[in-house]
């Protein structure tokens, strides 16, 4: 019985010395607790909130003025201070109204999940049947039932009469009443056509 006390009283001991040991006389002590002091402790928790925010294969969906659209995008990413703006990227929408349909993709887009509202730039391409815009920028206003295509745009154009190209700076369709208005910034250039009949 003595025995078993010795045993477990230098067990204890030697439980305690190690201990001690580890914590207050490890020479490797600097090395963990070396800071560096250029970094804050409020950068470094906003870094983390903004990097969990990232999604992979997002879809959105939504409506306005009897138009249905859908968007998807392979990267998502939501600002911890802008939690209502998508940060898009390879971004592909469907829009869908009266029979119609409307293609658009991007390299890059911001979608405003409040109003439905989108900012598309990168490679922008829009199609419906045979009729394609491509431009620098485009730009999705759902709440509004309008889209504005601009810088470096080209829109080649298929119709009953015949097909063309059209080379202007802007270019603003009302989808709803499926129309177009053509803009040049400067007053005193013209929108270019090429026709083919």
């Amino acid at each position: 019985m003595r025995q078993n006390r010795a045993v477990q009283l230098s067990l204890i001991a030697t439980a305690i010395i190690l201990f001690i040991f580890t914590y207050f006389y490890s020479t490797d002590k600097d090395k963990v607790v070396d800071i560096d002091k250029n970094v804050s402790t409020k950068d470094s928790g906003k870094y983390t909130e903004e990097t969990s925010n990232v999604t992979e294969n997002v879809n959105y969906v939504g409506a306005s003025g009897g138009a249905l659209f859908e968007l998807n995008a392979d990267i998502a990413e939501i600002k911890y201070d802008d939690p209502n703006t998508s940060h898009l990227q390879d971004v592909f929408v469907v829009i869908k109204i009266d029979g119609r349909i409307i293609h658009i993709q991007s390299d890059k887009a911001l979608y405003n999940k409040t109003t439905n509202d989108s900012e598309f730039w990168g490679n922008v391409e829009l199609k419906e049947q045979d009729n394609i815009i491509t431009c620098d920028n485009l730009d999705l206003f759902m709440s509004k039932n309008l889209i504005t295509a601009y810088n470096n745009l080209n829109v080649k154009y298929n119709s009953m009469e015949g097909a063309g190209f059209l080379f202007a700076d802007k270019v603003d369709l009302d989808i709803l009443k499926n129309e177009a208005n053509i803009f040049m910034f400067e007053k005193d250039t013209k929108v270019r056509v090429k026709y083919k009949n």
